[in-house]
């Protein structure tokens, strides 16, 4: 073969992969250790601001009821491009904090906190 035939297909081949590193942060950081402080039935929304911060939404549910969402996520992102695929990986962590509220007063909550692994493959 010609060295500038397999030259010229090299070159097409590594222009056509690539790779990209991306990060991300969704949501606004809040305390993690403040959830041990709410207490069900006694914690205001006053004082859930003092904690917390205001929350990423609020919803209302109905006229005495409304949902407060706490939510931060933050990692990195890399794809990886080849000729016919492409591979995704995120790594990072997710945290979130749920809130049922009634009358100004915290009825319940839950609380989650992990890391975000996810891997996608596209051919």
């Amino acid at each position: 073969m010609d060295f500038r035939l397999i030259t010229i297909v090299s070159l097409i081949i590594l222009s056509l992969s690539g790779c990209a590193t991306s990060s991300y942060s969704v949501g606004k950081d809040f305390a993690s250790e403040n959830v041990s402080q709410i207490v069900k039935g006694k914690t205001t929304t006053e004082e859930m601001v003092t904690l917390f911060g205001e929350p990423y939404s609020k919803t209302v549910i109905s006229a005495t009821d409304s949902k407060w969402i706490y939510m931060h996520s933050k990692g990195t992102a890399k794809a990886q491009s080849y000729i016919v695929s492409m591979d995704v990986k995120t790594t990072g962590t997710q945290k979130m904090l749920d809130v049922l509220v009634t009358d100004g007063v915290v009825v319940n909550f839950a609380f989650t906190e992990g890391q975000n692994p996810y891997t996608m493959q596209v051919n």
